[in-house]
C-alpha cells in the first residue's frame, strides 16, 4: 500500500516488527523483538514452595521470554525518610524490573492490636513516596526510568496491590503486586517522535491486558484487575483512534487489539460460556448470565473504538472488522516436552530456586516449540538451527510420529488431529516448507498443546486458562472462527458470504476494492461477491 502512495499508519499491529514503513508510521510495533518493548510484572511474595514452583514454572513470556512474574520476600524495612506510623514492625519489599528497583514500604494502619499490614508505599530512592495505596486500589501514572539494551528509556509506571495480609502458609506477609508500565517509547515507534506526540495526546499506553502465560489469572483478585485492565486498554485505543485520525490523517489505517484475546481465552470467561467447554457446567445460569454481562461489554468496548472511524468515515471510505484466529474451549493441556523427557528424548533439569525447566539443548534429540513445531535432530539439537537427514533422522522423526498418534487420555480421547512432515506441509496446509519445524502437529478441538516442562512429568493436565486458538484445524472442529466484515464503496450492504474463507483472501479483496493492482507475491484470491455489486 504504501507504495501505491499510500500514506500508512500501523497501531499495535503483529508483524510490524521491524519497520516495514518507510514513510509511514508504526505505534509499537509488536511480538518482533523490536525496541523496548516493556512488558507487566508481578511481585508475588515468596511462600508455600509448591505454590512457588506452580507460579514459576510459567513465570516468563512464552516459556522464554522476559519474566512477567518475580518472586520477592518481605524484609524489615531500612533507610526509609519520614513515613507514617505504622502499628507492626514495618517492612519492605524491593522490586526489580527493567533494570529499576521499585522499593514497597508495608506498613499496618489498623491499631486494632494485632499484626494487620494494610498499606503499601512506593518510592524510587526511599525518600519520596509517589504512591500510598491498600488492597485492591491502583496508584495514578508516575514517570519511572527503565533500562533497555545500553539505553535509559523514559516511562511510566501504573501499580496496584492485587493482595495485602499474612499467609495461612508461612505466617508471613502475603504479597502480590502488579506494575504497568507505559506500552510506548521513542524505541519502539518509527519515527521515534511520535511516541512522545502520542503518550502527551492520549496518555501512556495500555496496549492489552497482558496474562500470558497465566500470570493474570492465578488468583480470585486477579479477575477484577483484569477487567480493570482491559477497560483502560480500550480507554486508550478509542482515545488512540481518535488521536491517530486527526493527527495523522492517514489513508490506510490498520490498528490491532489484543485484550479480547485475551479475555476470552483467559480462565473466567469462554469455558464457562460455551456449551462445548468441559466447564460449562461448573457454573449456575445466574453466574453464566453474568459471565456474558462481561463478555458483551467488552464486545461494545469494541464498537465504542469503531465509532471512532465511522464518524470520520467518508462515502469513500472502506472500514473493516477482522481477526487473525477465532477460539474454542481448552479442557486440556497436552504438555509436549513431558512426553519427549519421558521417552528420553528431551534432557533438562528443574532448577530447584526457581522451579523453571532449563532444558539441555546438546542431550536433547526432540522438542516442542512455537504452537504446532516439533523440532528433531538425532545428534542434539544445540547451536544454530539446522535441518536433519539420513537414516537416523528418518527413524527418529517416525518414532515421533507414532508416540503423537499413541497419545490417548484416560477416557480414550486422543489429542491428535494429525501430523505431517516439513516436506509435505505445503501440500497439506499451504505452509512454506523453510518455517515449520520438523514435523506440524493439528490438535482436536478441547486439547492444547503445552511447551511447559514440568518435575511430575504428566501428559495431560487442566490449564487455568479456559480458551485457546492453536494447531486447530477449523474444517474439523467447531468453534469460534475469525469475523470479516467490510463495508464500503463496492461493497453489497447487508450481504452475507455463502461460505467461509481463507485469511489470505482478505488482503487481496481490500487491494481490490480500493483500485489497486495486486502484486504476485500476495497468496489468496479476491472474493468476488465482494465487488460484485
Amino acid at each position: 500500500m504504501e507504495a501505491s502512495k499510500k500514506k500508512v499508519a500501523l497501531l499495535s499491529m503483529p508483524g510490524s516488527t521491524p519497520p516495514e514503513l518507510d514513510q509511514g508510521i508504526t505505534i509499537r510495533g509488536r511480538w518482533g523483538g523490536w525496541g523496548a518493548d516493556f512488558h507487566a510484572v508481578n511481585f508475588q511474595s515468596t511462600g508455600d514452595p509448591a505454590e512457588t514452583l506452580r507460579q514459576t514454572a510459567a513465570s516468563r513470556l512464552f516459556f522464554f521470554g522476559p519474566e512477567l512474574t518475580s518472586q520477592v520476600a518481605a524484609t524489615p524495612a531500612a533507610g526509609w525518610g519520614p513515613t507514617p506510623a505504622t502499628f507492626s514492625p514495618p517492612r519492605e519489599v524491593e522490586m526489580k524490573a527493567w533494570g529499576t528497583s521499585i522499593f514497597g514500604y508495608i506498613l499496618d494502619s489498623s491499631n486494632n492490636g494485632k499484626e494487620d499490614y494494610d498499606k503499601v508505599l512506593f518510592s524510587l530512592d526511599k525518600k519520596s513516596i509517589f504512591a500510598s495505596l491498600g488492597r485492591d486500589e491502583w496508584s495514578e501514572w508516575s514517570p519511572i526510568r527503565l533500562s533497555w539494551k545500553e539505553h535509559i528509556v523514559g516511562s511510566h509506571v501504573r501499580i496496584k496491590v492485587i493482595r495485602l495480609g499474612s499467609s495461612k502458609n508461612t505466617g508471613d506477609i502475603s504479597l502480590r503486586i502488579r506494575c504497568l508500565f507505559n506500552n510506548l517509547n521513542e524505541y519502539i515507534t518509527s519515527p521515534s517522535y511520535v511516541s512522545e506526540e502520542v503518550v502527551d495526546g492520549v496518555g501512556p499506553m495500555v496496549d492489552f491486558a497482558d496474562n500470558f502465560p497465566p500470570q493474570l489469572i492465578y488468583y480470585e483478585e486477579d479477575k477484577r484487575t483484569f477487567l480493570e485492565e482491559s477497560d483502560m486498554s480500550f480507554a486508550w485505543h478509542r482515545k488512540a483512534a481518535k488521536f491517530v485520525l486527526e493527527r495523522y490523517r492517514p489513508d490506510v489505517f490498520i490498528h490491532d487489539i489484543y485484550t479480547p484475546n485475551q479475555m476470552l481465552t483467559s480462565r473466567w470467561w469462554l469455558g464457562y460460556v460455551d456449551p462445548s467447554s468441559a466447564r460449562y457446567g461448573d457454573v449456575t445460569q445466574s453466574q453464566r448470565k453474568a459471565l456474558w454481562k462481561e463478555v458483551r461489554a467488552m464486545y461494545r468496548k469494541i464498537d465504542d473504538i469503531l465509532g471512532e472511524y465511522l464518524k470520520v468515515a467518508g462515502d469513500d471510505t472502506l472500514v473493516v472488522l477482522s481477526s487473525d484466529h477465532g477460539a474454542v474451549p481448552l479442557d486440556q493441556w497436552v504438555n509436549l516436552n513431558n512426553l519427549f523427557a519421558r521417552e528420553g528424548l528431551l534432557a533438562y533439569r528443574i532448577n530447584p530456586s526457581t522451579g523453571l525447566s532449563e532444558i539441555d539443548w546438546e542431550h536433547s534429540q526432540v522438542v516442542y516449540l512455537k504452537m504446532d513445531n516439533i523440532y528433531i535432530h538425532p545428534e542434539g539439537l544445540s547451536g544454530n538451527w539446522r535441518r536433519a537427514a539420513g537414516p537416523k533422522y528418518e527413524a527418529l522423526r517416525d518414532r515421533v510420529v507414532g508416540l503423537l498418534h499413541s497419545l490417548e487420555t484416560d477416557a480414550g480421547q486422543r489429542p491428535v488431529e494429525a501430523v505431517v512432515k516439513w516436506e509435505d506441509v505445503r501440500a497439506y496446509w499451504n505452509l512454506p516448507e523453510d518455517r515449520v519445524g520438523d514435523l506440524v502437529v493439528a490438535n482436536r478441538a478441547g486439547f492444547g498443546w503445552n511447551e511447559q516442562v514440568t518435575p511430575d512429568l504428566e501428559i495431560f493436565s487442566v490449564p487455568l486458562k479456559s480458551g485457546y486458538k492453536q494447531a486447530i484445524l477449523p474444517e474439523d472442529n467447531k468453534g469460534m472462527w475469525t469475523p470479516f466484515v467490510i463495508m464500503g464503496p463496492g461493497v453489497k450492504k447487508n450481504h452475507e458470504i455463502s461460505s467461509p474463507i481463507h485469511h489470505v483472501d482478505q488482503y487481496p479483496t481490500i487491494m481490490k476494492l480500493m483500485g489497486m493492482d495486486i502484486p504476485e507475491f500476495v497468496e489468496g484470491k479476491a472474493i468476488g461477491t465482494a465487488v460484485e455489486h
